[in-house]
């Protein structure tokens, strides 16, 4: 249960970084990859968090299933 939980505290620390880390501007988001509309889109540097997002989304998924 408390794997679990341990889990579960830590995906939501990893989204909310994740959350910030993509709505954050700067000279480092580089070029944009993805336009959603004017002035907002996916940018080159939002791709390594969302990568790392995911990772350790499977590594809280692994750590709750055992």
């Amino acid at each position: 249960m408390l794997r679990i939980l341990l889990a579960l505290v830590a995906a939501a620390v990893m989204t909310m970084l994740m959350v910030l880390l993509v709505a954050g501007h700067g000279p480092w988001a580089g070029e944009v990859v993805w336009r959603l509309s004017p002035g907002r889109g996916v940018n080159a540097g939002d791709l390594p968090v969302f990568a790392s997002w995911v990772v350790g989304m499977l590594a809280c998924a692994g750590l709750a299933r055992d």
